[in-house]
């Protein structure tokens, strides 16, 4: 477990909270491997019913770390980090809730595809910005988000990577609720709750029914896109759009 990974279990409801705020909660790879951890040990464990995806301070998360990916465009085998974990959140058994508010970029904004709730914060901004980093979608959300959204909608999305507000992604069938800001971990939780007071394996059996049909299709598409987003890494255009924006943050 690393600091910038907490986890906290009370009366069911397992907290996992990103935890790196002065960075937007821009995700390592040592983040990746400890959210990995917690998800695989948390289906082992009776006590946790209902699993919350949450992030310290006013952002939910900027995405992957830049640095990051220029080590792993370095040393390829760091990538497994980062797919052990999506490994872990497509297959999760367990109710998973996202609680977004703030910028939600990049992997902040396709795990949320993954989650069985979303509660966002109406200051929430969703952002896809793979192709503009010279990249391609992950965590098969080249197949998630076309059929949530509509492959139109989901091509403009994630071509141009424009800004997805709260209320268009409710209306988009992103969220299930919307709150305001500094709310939705209250939210979440009271959902989690009510989660928890149901028959435990009525829920996991229906949670199986309603993923199981696509969950051939899901591992497909994360295999498909790890692949080739591993090339992309070090490819002239990706490390050409790392420079940039390394160099405008400096």
């Amino acid at each position: 477990m690393t600091e910038a990974i907490q986890e906290t279990v009370s009366n069911g409801v397992q907290v996992v909270l990103l935890n790196r705020p002065d960075k937007k909660n821009a995700i390592t790879v040592d983040m990746y491997q400890a959210m990995s951890d917690v998800l695989h040990q948390a289906e082992l464990r009776d006590e946790v019913k209902v699993t919350i995806v949450a992030g310290a301070g006013p952002d939910f998360s900027a995405g992957n770390d830049i640095n990051d990916f220029v080590e792993i465009a370095r040393s390829p085998e760091k990538m497994a980090s980062v797919m052990s974990f999506l490994q872990a959140l497509t297959s999760y058994k367990k109710p998973l809730i996202g609680c977004v508010e703030g910028w939600a970029v990049g992997v902040g904004a396709t795990m949320m595809l993954h989650c069985d709730m979303v509660f966002a914060a109406k200051n929430t901004q969703f952002v896809f910005p793979f192709v503009q980093l010279g990249l391609v979608p992950e965590a098969a959300s080249s197949f998630l988000l076309p059929k949530i959204v509509g492959h139109q909608r989901a091509f403009e999305m994630l071509m141009f990577g424009e800004p997805i507000n709260a209320e268009t992604a409710y209306q988009l069938g992103m969220v299930n609720h919307l709150c305001e800001p500094s709310e939705s971990l209250e939210l979440a939780n009271l959902y989690a709750t009510k989660l928890c007071q149901l028959p435990t394996e009525a829920v996991l059996l229906s949670k199986d029914l309603l993923k199981c049909r696509a969950m051939d299709d899901i591992q497909m598409a994360l295999m498909r896109e790890g692949r080739i987003f591993k090339d992309r890494l070090v490819s002239d255009e990706a490390q050409q759009q790392f420079y940039k924006f390394l160099k405008k943050e400096s």
